[in-house]
């Protein structure tokens, strides 16, 4: 059928964004018709998600992540001891892709830092290729790869671990799996799976199965059945009752006060350390703060391998806050470019779960803090 230019010119807001490297309308929706389906993963997740969709489900709200860019889809289940799942996947036409997991401890779901897989990471299946590894073709046709998901315990040494596993013990709690996608390319919906602007080829991003302990096969409707548990929406970890106390502490470091604490008028960019020293901390004296220790896991679901940096600032001080610095380097992916480039870090400051890690991918994220505990937070930078 012929369209006119008449027609076009009609769909070009669905096509529009305002600075270069965004999400068009018509994409964000997709994907959301696309994957949003009741399955073992929720999402997708993400800014443009949850505040450019007419009604968008409350599992699609980013609340602590806050980037425009990145999709999330989000899965807490139980696996059986003894008992495996295989998650059968496309690598996405992306900047950056992980599986995470995520064990409750301490009133959050906190990192095990060593099942988290990045795409460069992951070995892709017999006849395809891994378009994450730098210098691959990242336009490779055949990218599929093959997870296991094993409910056993780690081997002791990562020289014994089959390759594209993750373990979640034997213990039957409940975990968080968490797959990420950041910086679909140029033209793909924002989970770098399909085209942006036409109809889908009808290939899933994922598919999965399943084992038993006594060897009963599942299907992935059996999966989510047996697997799948509801998404937990946790408390915040400070609430208002404690943000108010400590705000008003008596041991807090006497440079500050209650109306711009815990900022300083000389406050500086720090990487994220888990929220006792970072947040807790940032109220207290240096001595004070350096017994509370550094966290060696990523909490309240932050990629494990990823350097957070954060800073406390307040309008007391002043109505603009300037910063000036030195981005880092990263492969010019979004243009759809053929091989996969390296990037590098402007810092070497970086906290032990994010260590020989190059840099893939950054953004700068302001937000506000309101009902003392929740975040309010605008387009990053």
């Amino acid at each position: 059928m012929d369209v006119t230019a008449f027609e076009l010119a009609n769909r070009a807001p669905a096509k529009t964004v305002e600075r270069y490297g965004d999400l068009p309308l018509g994409a964000v929706i997709r994907g959301d018709e696309r994957y949003n389906r009741r399955g073992l993963f929720n999402g997708p997740r993400g800014w443009d998600y949850w505040n450019r969709l007419e009604d968008p489900d409350d599992h699609q709200n980013p609340n602590l992540w806050p980037d425009k860019r990145p999709t999330y889809l989000w899965a807490q289940l139980i696996v059986p001891a003894g008992s495996s799942m295989t998650l059968r996947g496309r690598f996405p036409h992306a900047r950056y892709m992980k599986l995470a997991m995520y064990k409750y401890v301490d009133g959050t779901f906190t990192s095990m830092v060593s099942e988290s897989l990045a795409g460069s990471d992951i070995e892709p299946d017999p006849g395809s290729g891994n378009p994450f590894v730098v210098g691959a073709d990242r336009w490779v046709e055949d990218r599929n790869f093959t997870i296991r998901v094993l409910a056993e315990d780690a081997p002791e040494s990562p020289a014994d671990r089959p390759t594209n596993a993750m373990y979640v013990g034997t213990e039957e709690t409940e975990i968080q799996l968490m797959y990420r996608i950041y910086l679909s390319d140029e033209g793909y919906d924002g989970a770098g799976w399909e085209p942006a602007d036409s109809p889908a080829s009808g290939v899933p991003g994922y598919t999965l199965e399943g084992k038993l302990a006594d060897g009963t096969s599942l299907s992935e409707e059996e999966v989510v059945e047996r697997f799948a548990r509801p998404l937990e929406d946790l408390p915040p970890q400070v609430n208002s009752e404690m943000w108010y106390g400590l705000v008003e502490a008596t041991d807090n470091d006497p440079r500050l006060d209650a109306e711009s604490a815990p900022a300083r008028i000389d406050s500086e960019w720090e990487n994220f350390y888990g929220m006792k020293y970072t947040v807790i901390g940032a109220f207290k004296g240096p001595q004070a703060r350096a017994k509370m220790g550094l966290q060696q896991k990523m909490e309240a679901g932050g990629d494990p391998t990823t350097a957070y940096m954060m800073i406390f600032t307040s309008r007391k001080f002043g109505p603009v806050y300037v910063l000036r610095g030195k981005m880092p380097t990263f492969p010019d992916t979004f243009a759809d470019s053929k091989i996969m480039r390296g990037g590098r870090s402007s810092t070497g400051r970086t906290p032990p779960w994010a260590q020989d890690r190059p840099a893939r991918y950054g953004t700068a994220c302001p937000t506000c803090k309101y009902r003392s505990t929740r975040m309010a937070t605008t387009p990053s930078w």
